[in-house]
């Protein structure tokens, strides 16, 4: 069974959240049109070809499948929460343990060029790094957009330090240690530098892709900080309980979001981006629009940078699989 339950790390003085970020790189057999957002064309092509890859059964129906609690495609795809959890217990799904970075849409690109699609995994994923390479080679001898664009898999590279190592080429298919690839930056429990609360900083953040975060029981148009804050703080302990064996019990919540509630929206000019995917499985288009464009914030902020540079890696909000909710932090 793959083992998805947190572990008993004994005394431990933050959440832990490891991950692994990786980068692929194709170069195209014809032209491919990009769209928009290529976040779906990416996410639907690759999940196809991975429950192409594993399903030993060829049936490539989970829900009845005896096989279900063994096999990686409905842990990373649909990632249901362990029998006996007593966190989301009321949602069919747990956040799922990797983010696709799509290359930049609105554009064709032509025969002989390369496209990069980052993939970074979070916790027990980045051990299945052979099976989503061998899933992402599939995909590219399939075909890529309503053309079915082949591809060949050029090589996949791994990121340390702000550098980029090889991890695999197709010309000598072999993988390098995947271990060395793994970062781990724990989630303090309580806000660092409380003493400096009074200190104000400004900090910009340009939101790259669609941020869909829900606030209130509706979607927000207006990014507080407070807001930003809330959304990182659920979706980073989520993937460190399901994924890392973190316990979210140590949390201190209600601090975070009282030190964020100080931090004040100097100027934005987000915009609402609507963005619409058709999903075979469900046979429907779906609306997955967010904000997007750039935010000054102004107050103690000192505190809240590591969890910001944390975000800059996992996304905020909805739909993060797909690449929405990635933003980086501008220098000011």
């Amino acid at each position: 069974m793959i083992d998805s339950s947190p572990h008993d790390h004994g005394h431990v003085t933050g959440l832990p959240l490891s991950f692994g970020r990786f980068t692929a790189t194709f170069r195209l057999n014809g032209s491919l049109m990009l769209p928009p957002y290529a976040g779906s064309l990416f996410r639907g092509s690759f999940g196809w070809a991975l429950m192409q890859a594993v399903c030993v059964t060829r049936s490539h129906n989970c829900p009845p499948c005896l096989l279900r609690d063994r096999c990686i495609y409905p842990w990373v795809f649909e990632t249901p929460p362990p029998a006996g959890t007593t966190i989301l217990r009321k949602y069919q799904t747990a956040p799922h343990p990797f983010v696709l970075i799509p290359p930049p849409g609105g554009r064709t690109l032509e025969t002989g060029q390369t496209l990069d699609l980052g993939l970074t995994l979070f916790g027990r994923a980045v051990a299945w790094l052979p099976h989503f390479i061998f899933a992402l080679e599939r995909m590219a001898h399939v075909g890529l957009g309503s053309r079915r664009t082949t591809a060949l898999l050029v090589g996949v590279d791994g990121w340390l330090d702000g550098h980029r190592h090889t991890v695999y080429t197709t010309a000598g298919r072999t993988l390098r240690g995947v271990e060395t690839f793994v970062e781990r930056k724990p989630l303090l429990p309580v806000p660092s530098e409380l003493s400096e609360s009074s200190h104000s900083q400004r900090i910009a953040i340009d939101i790259l892709s669609p941020l869909r975060i829900r606030y209130q029981e509706h979607l927000t148009a207006r990014l507080d900080f407070h807001v930003l804050i809330r959304s990182l703080l659920r979706r980073l302990a989520l993937l460190s309980y399901f994924h890392c064996g973190g316990d979210p019990s140590i949390m201190a919540f209600r601090e975070w979001i009282t030190l964020a509630e100080q931090v004040r929206t100097v100027s934005s000019s987000l915009t609402w981006s609507d963005w619409t995917r058709y999903s075979s499985r469900q046979r429907t288009e779906m609306e997955l629009g967010g904000v997007m464009g750039t935010i000054v914030f102004e107050g103690p902020l000192a505190p809240f940078l590591p969890l910001l540079r944390l975000g800059e890696v996992a996304h905020a909000g909805k739909g993060t699989s797909f690449g929405l909710g990635r933003y980086r932090i501008l220098d000011m």
